[in-house]
């Protein structure tokens, strides 16, 4: 018995499906890795948002202190060294290294 040759369209259409299938699993490929980068994104974001959050909330606190007047008048003498009426106020070099 004489084996029958396939026709050319055939291998044709069969060398069309590959590339179509490449080209699919390529996309898909890419996709999944635009998921991961994204993902790796959000978890990084997350983490940024949740210290800022902590920072508004220490910052909004020293804002609702600074309303005080007598805690506004000490911290201006701890961190800017303004003197109380009739101090006078000496900085001394720093001594450690």
């Amino acid at each position: 018995m004489a084996k029958k040759k396939e026709p050319r369209y055939k291998k044709f259409l069969g060398l069309i499906y590959l590339v179509i299938s490449a080209v699919l699993i390529y996309t898909l490929c890419v996709n999944a890795y635009r998921v991961v980068g994204r993902k790796q994104e959000l978890a990084r974001l997350e983490e940024r948002k949740v210290g800022l959050e902590k920072e508004k909330k220490s910052l909004s606190e020293e804002v609702k202190l600074l309303n005080d007047d007598d805690y506004a008048a000490r911290y201006a003498r701890d961190q800017y060294i303004f003197p109380k009426d009739g101090e006078e106020v000496v900085k001394l070099p720093d001594t450690k290294k």
